[in-house]
Formats: structure tokens, C-alpha cells, sequence
């Protein structure tokens, strides 16, 4: 741990004051952009290498001597990725397991005004990604003065979510990544006031395996009272395993590790040898029938995480904490662009991928359904049949399932529709992570650019979903213009040229004979 007993010497115009917080004397530096103060790379648990690997967190001792957050902590370990790439802070490669930290950005601190707190959990399908990408910098949020943003890491992939107690001597319970979340939550309860933080108004936000994440922490009835409020953005409900799909799918990983590593055990094998079996489960032939696009994902073990009311058969979801949930328009795009079989799709092929899961009569309907959609699609590049597959895969896989949790979902809950294409970007158009960065008001960073370079009120459209997310944050309202799903009203933001309007009866109704046990299977 980096800390400066001498802190006189850092002592300039960009530096902030020391905050003292149970956990120890921390002190950052003043974004010279916005103003804000930002808190970079702060330990919330020991670091979960040696004895620690595959462990529960455990809780970082307090220090005395100020620690200066400065620098962000780096990632969790990871293999890059066609649709993401994660680098420390300075271009290192992030194949080191010490990354247990978490980032704070405030206003310039008040002690008697509490602003509520903000808490991101990132995406990147359980195995990717970082509370540190440009993508996530909280200061914009945290310059309107109304909250605290806090972003963090968490252990992924087979580190973070690979079940090994049952197949191996190693203790890992699938859920580790989960716990570390919880782990994060707890020390900014702890110490959030210090920063200006108000830890009795606590709202988790996060999108794609950052939104499924907070869908099983609402699950955790333990840790309920650590928050107040949540927004989901493109997640699924249904994202998890059983003990047997866990089970199977980490005898395979044990299979690949084994040759990669040659005989050696498990727990001596080196974080990289760890990274290149992931990679063989990820290109593992069997992945998505056996074991789903998300191989990687928390386990209902009924210990940490119990049968999650959102796959089960009850009719309510006991869960009383208000909700603010949506999906995009065009989410599949994003996964579609990399593949190359998306780009030379008919029906009889649609048929094919989708057969293991469905049979022909059942889905010939709803492929009609979603053909007539596509038709209507002009300015799309893609040819009619993809984009079929690409409206019926965002729907199938996170517009239906959100929609389905929001109906059995018995506290207060509002629902958005997210359809603002990236005009440079075409193919991609209104695609999964599209409003990622409008949340945060960093699509003029340098790194998103060129994503966002085209769009003619980038700003315009930002404030709005700014607006409506620290609205929510503050006391659960987005705002006077947004009605309760109970209405099955959806908010649309953003605005696309061949969209009419959002109908969520009309798609509850289309696949209403096909039973959440069964598309979760896809996932």
C-alpha cells in the first residue's frame, strides 16, 4: 500500500485535503477539468493473492499514515478481447490478481451536506472489464454536485466466478467476484460519510454483468440494508448457474488448466496459466449449448446465493427497493459485429442456431414478428435476416427478461427504452453499452470519440439521462415525466428514425409460451 507520512511534499493547487475515514487518512487530487475531487485506487479488501486466492475478501486493516490515492488500482486479471480492451493505468497488461480498489469522485466536501452515493458495478460479461475505464470516469456525474460516484473492481473469471469446491480441494464457490462487490458496498457504507457521502442513500447502478450483479444482490437478503435504491441497465435476470451446470463447466476448465500447466496443482498454477484456460473455455466448442454465452457467472448455491425469485415459479418478487430498469433497442448489434456468421443469416440458418433451444413451430411466429420489424429498418447496413437475428437476440435476451422481472417485481419500478443509434457507427447503431457513456457524460473523452463523434447533441441527450439517474438516486423518482412500469410504461430516451413506439405488452404477449427456464438457458 502506497501511503506519504510526508505528505507536505505533495502539497500544490491540485491536491485535496486530508479526509479522515475509519479505514485511515486518505487524500487525493482536484480534477483540474471539472473541479472535482477524485480518489483513485483505494484498497476496500486485502489483496486476494496466495493464501487469499479463491477466498472470500478479507477486510484491509486500517492504516495511519495517509494514504494518497492517486493512481488507479489495476484491474482485475484478464485476456483482452475483440470488444473490450483493459489496461492498467500506465498500459500495463492486467494479468496480476491484486486488484481489490475502488475510485471516489465528489464535489469538493461540505460536512453538514450529504449528497446521496452513487455505486457502479461494471460489465464485461463476468470476465472482462474495470471500474477504471474511461467509459466510467465519474467525474462528470459528480461535477453536477448532487452525488458521489463510486467505481470499483472485483475479481472475474475463474478467479471471481468458477465453482471449484466440489470438483477439486480448492474452497472457490463461483461467487467470490460477488462477495467482493458486497465487500465494496460495505467499506463505502463505512466510510463514505467522510467524503461527503450520505450512507443512508446508497444507490447501485450498473449495465450488462454489472446490471445482472445487482439483480443477485437483491437476491442476498443479508445485505439489503446497505442500499437504498437500484438502477439495472441491460441486465438479465436469469444470469446464473446451478450447482451441476457449475460443476460441468469447471471440470472443463480443469481439463484445459491441466494441459496448460502439465500435471502441476491447481493452486500452483500462475495467473497466467489461469487466463490462457479461461481463453479455452471461452473458444470451447461446448460453451454456448452446455454451458452459455456467459460461462463464467454467480452460482445459486443456496448458501450465498439462494433460487433467485426471478427464475423460480413463485408469483411475486418480495424485493421492496425501488428499481429504475431498460435495455437498449439494438443490444445484439454489439455481439453480432464480431461474428462473422451474423453476417450471412436466413432463416433456415436462424432456425439452426436457435434449434438446440427451440423448435421451428415455436419460433417461426416470432422470427415473422421480428422480420416485419427489420423491414422497416432502412438505414440499416445489415442485411433483413440479420437484422432479424439482432432484434430477436435484444429481445430474447435482455428487453423479455427485464420486462418479465419488472412484472412480478412488487416494489416501485420504472422502466426505459434505450434507442439512440451511434451515427458513426452504423452497424453498431442503438447497441448493448450505447448509453453507457451518456450516464456518465464522458462521451467527449479521447478514447470514446470515435464512437461518439457523429452525434449531433451529445450533451443535450447526457443532461437528460444525467437528470433523470441522480434524480432517481436522490429520492427514487427520475423525474415528473416518468410513470411507474406498474402502467407498463416505458420511458423512451434517445431517438431513432424508424421507431414508432415501444409496445411492452405487445412483447410479453409474443413470447409468452416460452418459460424463462428455458431462454435463461441461452445466456
Amino acid at each position: 500500500m502506497d501511503t506519504a507520512p510526508g505528505i507536505g511534499k505533495h502539497r500544490n493547487e491540485k491536491i485535496t485535503p486530508v479526509i479522515d475515514t475509519p479505514a485511515g487518512p486518505i487524500f487525493g487530487e482536484i480534477d483540474s477539468e471539472s473541479g472535482t475531487y477524485k480518489f483513485l485506487g483505494i484498497p476496500y479488501a486485502r489483496p486476494p493473492i496466495g493464501e487469499l486466492r479463491w477466498k472470500p475478501p478479507e477486510e484491509t486493516p486500517a492504516w495511519s499514515s495517509p494514504f494518497f490515492a492517486d493512481k488507479f488500482g489495476m484491474p482485475a486479471a484478464q485476456n483482452s478481447s475483440a470488444l473490450m480492451e483493459v489496461r492498467g493505468q500506465n498500459g500495463e497488461v492486467p494479468d496480476r490478481e491484486e486488484c481489490l480498489y475502488l475510485n471516489i469522485f465528489s464535489p469538493p466536501i461540505t460536512p453538514n451536506h450529504k449528497l446521496p452515493v452513487m455505486l457502479w458495478i461494471h460489465g464485461g460479461a463476468f470476465y472482462m472489464g474495470s471500474g477504471c475505464q474511461d467509459i466510467y470516469n465519474g467525474r462528470h456525474l459528480a461535477s453536477s454536485n448532487r452525488a458521489i460516484i463510486v467505481t470499483f473492481n472485483y475479481r472475474l473469471g475463474a478467479l471471481g466466478f468458477l465453482r471449484l469446491k466440489d470438483v477439486s480441494d480448492l474452497p472457490s464457490t463461483g461467487n467470490e467476484g460477488l462477495l467482493d462487490q458486497i465487500a465494496a458496498l460495505k467499506w463505502v457504507k463505512k466510510n463514505i460519510s467522510a467524503f461527503g457521502g450520505n450512507a443512508e442513500n446508497i444507490t447501485l447502478f450498473g449495465e450488462s454483468a454489472g446490471a445482472m450483479s445487482i439483480i443477485s444482490l437483491l437476491e442476498m437478503s443479508d445485505y439489503r440494508t446497505l442500499y437504498s435504491r437500484a438502477i439495472i441497465q441491460s441486465g438479465h435476470p436469469g444470469a446464473t448457474h446451478s450447482i451441476p451446470r457449475a460443476n460441468n463447466m469447471a471440470l472443463a476448465f480443469l481439463e484445459h488448466l491441466d494441459k496448460i500447466c502439465k500435471g502441476k496443482p491447481i493452486k500452483n498454477c500462475p495467473t497466467k496459466s489461469l487466463l490462457q484456460a479461461q481463453k479455452e473455455i471461452i473458444n470451447d466448442p461446448r460453451m454456448s449449448k452446455t454451458w452459455g454465452q456467459l460461462p463464467f457467472k454467480p452460482v445459486i448455491d443456496n448458501k450465498i446465493l439462494k433460487n433467485k425469485s426471478s427464475t423460480s415459479s413463485r408469483p411475486h418478487i418480495e424485493i421492496k427497493h425501488k428499481l429504475l430498469l431498460g435495455s437498449n433497442l439494438e443490444e445484439w448489434n454489439l455481439f453480432s459485429v464480431t461474428n462473422p456468421e451474423s453476417y450471412d443469416l436466413n432463416y433456415q440458418k436462424i432456425c439452426k442456431n436457435l434449434e438446440w433451444l427451440l423448435q421451428e413451430n415455436t419460433l417461426k411466429p416470432i422470427i415473422k414478428f421480428y422480420y416485419h420489424k427489420a423491414s422497416k429498418y432502412k438505414s440499416s447496413p445489415w442485411s433483413e435476416w440479420s437484422k432479424t437475428w439482432n432484434l430477436m437476440l435484444t429481445d430474447m435476451v435482455f428487453t423479455l427478461p427485464g420486462l418479465r422481472y419488472l412484472e412480478k417485481y412488487q416494489g416501485e419500478s420504472y422502466h426505459y427504452h434505450f434507442t439512440q443509434p451511434l451515427a458513426s457507427q452504423p452497424l453498431l447503431g442503438a447497441c448493448h453499452a450505447a448509453e453507457v457513456a451518456y450516464v456518465f457524460g464522458t462521451h467527449g473523452e479521447a478514447s470514446l470519440k470515435e464512437l461518439y463523434r457523429s452525434e449531433k447533441e451529445p450533451h443535450t441527450l447526457s443532461k437528460s439521462m444525467q437528470e433523470a439517474w441522480l434524480n432517481f438516486a436522490e429520492d427514487g423518482n427520475p423525474g415528473h415525466t416518468w410513470t411507474i412500469f406498474a402502467e407498463k410504461y416505458s420511458q423512451c430516451i434517445g431517438s431513432h428514425p424508424h421507431l414508432t413506439n415501444f409496445n411492452a405488452e405487445e412483447l410479453l404477449s409474443l413470447w409468452q409460451d416460452i418459460p424463462n427456464q428455458v431462454l435463461n438457458q441461452y445466456l
